[in-house]
């Protein structure tokens, strides 16, 4: 399984400074041209410190940043890097990772495959690259560093960690 990340689902693995385990999930990771523009070089302009982390990952080719080959369709609501997200996700028949409840949707619409940012917590967790107790740590920071996620969804993604084998 390859996978295709959005801007926030790249900064929140970022700054838990946790995608080089994401990098070790089986299949390729790609990141649109507009995302990495988006957040690395925008994050250099900001000092943003996963800025440089996500930098260092592509150019150790653990992330592959890719300009999807057909323009992506303008669609409502969805910003270009979304755009190019579900574009290059169906080209590369990759699951897209994208936070944003309304590109999710497209994503279903258009039968692309789509999960978000807590969804990499527990592959890496299922796959055995982390811990339960570290991806209850990581779950905690990302809502510490400002990752919406409403008090029964909280207790959903618990069960599920405190489920898995």
């Amino acid at each position: 399984m390859s996978y295709v990340f959005d801007s926030s689902s790249l900064i929140y693995l970022g700054k838990l400074r946790i995608l080089d385990k994401v990098a070790k999930l089986e299949g390729r990771k790609f990141i649109p041209d507009s995302v990495y523009k988006e957040v690395v070089v925008k994050g250099f302009e900001r000092k943003e410190p996963e800025a440089k982390y996500i930098d260092e990952l592509i150019k150790k080719k653990l992330f592959a940043v890719r300009k999807p080959k057909t323009a992506a369709r303008d669609i409502p609501f969805l910003s270009k890097a979304d755009r190019e997200v579900l574009a290059l996700s169906k080209e590369t028949e990759s699951t897209a990772i994208i936070d944003e409840l309304h590109a999710s949707s497209i994503a279903e619409a258009q039968g692309i495959e789509s999960h978000g940012s807590i969804y990499m917590l527990l592959r890496l967790l299922e796959k055995k690259i982390i811990s339960k107790k570290e991806t209850v740590n990581y779950l905690d920071r990302m809502v510490g560093f400002g990752f919406y996620l409403s008090a029964d969804m909280y207790r959903e993604v618990l069960n599920a960690i405190e489920k898995m084998k």
